[in-house]
């Protein structure tokens, strides 16, 4: 099957929410790992790395939703540009 015809069993509307999930999910898993670090590391400054993680995690929802929503606002404000004539005589 392929995409974009009436017999995709996927919509964009499926595909939307899938990513959505998926980037909750990553979201929600910085954010466990910041608390774990914060709750069980945090007063011995052991292990580290689970902090640069966490928050790579943890921001990645947000400038993938800001990126998406700036492309389609600047689709949206996009005006219909007309190519120049390429006939000499109608200049």
């Amino acid at each position: 099957m392929e995409p974009g015809t009436d017999k995709d069993r996927f919509g964009a509307g499926r595909t939307w929410m899938v990513a959505g999930a998926c980037l909750l999910l990553v979201g929600l898993g910085g954010a466990a790992l910041l608390a774990w670090w914060a709750l069980a590391f945090h007063r011995s400054d052991e292990q580290l790395w689970m902090v640069p993680v966490g928050l790579v995690l943890l921001g990645t929802p947000l400038v993938v939703w800001l990126s998406v929503c700036a492309a389609s606002l600047c689709r949206r404000l996009e005006l219909p540009v007309t190519p120049p004539a390429l006939d000499p005589a109608e200049r």
